[in-house]
């Protein structure tokens, strides 16, 4: 996200307002400024739903980079 206050907060604000759950957020600082914040998040959701496209709109928003790294299936355990 950009180094600026709230820039987390603001960011996965439209997964909230969307509905989505965040199952998993894992943070990484960039080792060669230490001064930037990278995140790795996990989502319930597929991507080709409206509600994750918004959602991602948004975070582009306040991200300066964004990646998809895929999709899984969901445990059955999570289905319950």
């Amino acid at each position: 996200v950009k180094n600026i206050p709230a820039a987390l907060y603001k960011a996965l604000g439209g997964f909230a307002t969307n509905g989505l759950n965040l199952i998993k957020i894992e943070s990484y600082l960039d080792q060669s400024t230490l001064k930037s914040s990278q995140f790795h998040i996990d989502i319930a959701e597929h991507i080709e739903t409206q509600a994750m496209q918004q959602a991602i709109d948004e975070l582009k928003f306040y991200a300066s980079e964004y990646r998809w790294l895929g999709t899984y299936e969901s445990h059955v355990f999570r289905n319950r």
